[in-house]
């Protein structure tokens, strides 16, 4: 049973009360304008800007303006590019060239280089073999049995500053170093032309004896 509402006493009034209220009857609250309680409400999003046309027009003309700045360095790019390959090109034809030159005047070099060489004698051949001998603090073995020309071309193959000695014939090899300005002996040239013509040469002579040691293949001519 819920307790009995204390009445008010008899005689009090009430500022927030009416007269018209009955007695007995519950009194209502008055609230001011600054004590209203309202919900709490989300500020409405700003709406957007519209483009103007100008504005628009503006970024078409930046965008234009990159697009054509691109295509520019692309073309600038291949012609380069271009320039560089037929650059190159020129390069490799005028190698090609200055070979072909080299290789025409190389034949007649050659041709002059065997023309002294039939000019050296046997003795100055033998001379050349005495200075040979005389700068070694010791003479030679295993080699008694060897002939002169043998003997010079075994050292010939195995002097090192004309170039390996294995894989080329002898001739070519001489020819090769004197191209490269290391002035092989022109007796040596002479032992190959001589043994060549006389017919004592071949395949035997044109090969470097450590060629055949190894077991390489030079190829004569």
């Amino acid at each position: 049973m819920p307790p009995a509402r204390r009445g008010r006493p008899p005689g009090s009034t009430s500022s927030n009360s009416t007269s018209n209220n009955p007695r007995g009857a519950q009194s209502t609250l008055a609230f001011g304008r600054s004590n209203k309680i309202t919900k709490p409400s989300i500020p409405a999003p700003a709406s957007k800007k519209a483009v103007k046309p100008h504005a628009q027009q503006g970024q078409h003309e930046q965008r234009v303006k990159e697009i054509t700045h691109l295509v520019v360095d692309g073309e600038e790019e291949r012609s380069a590019h271009e320039e560089e390959e037929k650059e190159e090109e020129e390069v490799v034809n005028g190698r090609r060239e200055a070979a072909a030159t080299r290789q025409g005047g190389g034949e007649d070099e050659d041709e002059e280089a065997e023309g002294k060489a039939r000019k050296v004698s046997e003795a100055a051949v033998k001379r050349y073999w005495r200075a040979k001998e005389g700068e070694r603090k010791a003479p030679r073995v295993h080699q008694q049995h060897l002939s002169l020309h043998e003997k010079i071309l075994r050292h010939f193959d195995l002097s090192s500053q004309y170039g390996p000695c294995v894989g080329i014939p002898r001739v070519r090899r001489w020819k090769r170093a004197q191209g490269l300005g290391l002035q092989p002996p022109i007796e040596v040239l002479a032992v190959l032309v001589k043994e060549r013509e006389e017919g004592e040469g071949g395949v035997g002579k044109e090969r470097a004896f450590m060629d055949g040691l190894l077991g390489g293949s030079s190829v004569v001519g």
